[in-house]
Order: C-alpha cells, then sequence, then structure tokens
C-alpha cells in the first residue's frame, strides 16, 4: 500500500470512529438506507424507564454542588482583577483577624487538609501577600502574618464580596436569607465530624 493509500486509509478509519463517538456502550452502529446512524441494540439494554427514583432536584447533594458551582462563577467573576480565588480568600480573611495565627490553625477554620491548606499558603506566599515565621518556643510550628500587599488585597476584595453576596443571595429576602444561611450553619455544624476534615467554628 502507498503511502497516500495508507493515509487515506487512516483517515477513514478515524471518521468511522467519529461518528461512533456518541453511541451507547456495547451498542454498534451502522448507516441505515437513508444515511441516518442506527443503533444495532445488543439485547442487554433497558429500554424502559425506572420509576420511583429520587429527582435530582430532590437530592440535597445535587443542590448543594450546584449551587456551590454558581457561587464560585459568581465569586470569580467578581475578583476577576484581584486573581483571588474563594478559598485563598477565606485564608486571607482568616490571617487577617487572627495576625500570627498558626498555620494549621487556617486549615483547621477553613476546614481543609492540611496538603491542601499548604498548596493554598505556599501561593499566597508567593504572591508576596503572607509571611510565615517560625515561632521562637516550638520550630515545628510556623505563625502566618498578611504583608502590607496582603492587607490591601483583603481590604479591596473585602468590598468586592459584599456586591458578590449581594448578587449570589439576590433572589431571597432578608428573611430568607436569614433562614437560609441558618439552616446551612446547622446542617454543617450536626453533620461536622462526616466530612473529609473536621471544621474549626470560628466566631460568626
Amino acid at each position: 500500500m502507498s503511502g497516500p493509500q495508507k493515509l487515506d486509509t487512516l483517515r477513514r478509519a478515524k471518521a468511522r470512529r467519529a461518528e461512533t463517538d456518541d453511541v451507547p456502550l456495547r451498542a454498534k452502529a451502522r448507516r441505515g438506507k437513508e444515511g441516518d446512524l442506527v443503533v444495532k441494540m445488543t439485547g442487554d439494554e433497558v429500554t424502559e424507564p425506572i420509576e420511583g427514583l429520587f429527582s435530582l432536584w430532590s437530592r440535597p447533594g445535587f443542590l448543594v454542588r450546584r449551587l456551590h458551582q454558581i457561587s464560585v462563577a459568581i465569586f470569580m467573576e467578581g475578583m476577576a482583577e484581584l486573581e483571588v480565588t474563594p478559598l485563598q480568600f477565606g485564608a486571607l480573611s482568616i490571617i487577617a483577624v487572627s495576625p500570627g495565627i498558626e498555620q494549621a490553625a487556617v486549615g483547621t477554620e477553613l476546614g481543609v487538609d492540611r496538603a491542601n491548606n499548604g498548596d493554598v499558603l505556599n501561593r499566597l506566599e508567593k504572591a508576596g501577600l503572607i509571611v510565615r515565621h517560625t515561632a521562637p518556643h516550638d520550630r515545628r510550628t510556623r505563625k502566618v502574618y498578611l504583608t502590607v500587599k496582603g492587607r490591601d488585597m483583603v481590604l479591596v476584595a473585602n468590598e468586592r464580596f459584599a456586591t458578590i453576596q449581594k448578587r449570589f443571595l439576590g433572589p431571597l429576602t432578608a428573611a430568607e436569607k436569614k433562614v437560609f444561611l441558618g439552616l446551612l450553619s446547622k446542617l454543617i455544624e450536626e453533620n461536622n465530624e462526616l466530612g473529609r476534615t473536621v471544621l474549626r467554628f470560628a466566631e460568626r
């Protein structure tokens, strides 16, 4: 087989694969008389709807996940120029109200494990927003402080967050917002020990 013929064969094979990419697993596709893609059933397919399943909209986990996606999207749009993530802003906020807080305590208040906490703080330090110092009484302990640049970042971000939060909670009335936040806090508190890490509740 010549080079051009081999290339043409490979192209046709690639095109055939592309045509069947969206065909269900274990089903084979062929072209019908009219050229439409026809799926040849294997006999193992369930074709009748299953009744009695929980709808996605009745599953709290699904709703919380979707709400988190929306929350992050609104946050990232509002903080675009600052290039800060929700987790990083959370860490900066914790450090801002507790200068010299131990590095491990930042992760506990954020509710993240040691590895993720270290990654967040490394990125903030690399950006010049925080500094870490070894505690004189225990060299295994590191204290975390905002830099001047970090302080300025927090103040600007905090102003923007007011707008972000207003937009996110906009569909709710004042009374509904209070109930919503209260219920979220209750679910977290009552199930706190079930998470990957145990969240330490700071003053609210």
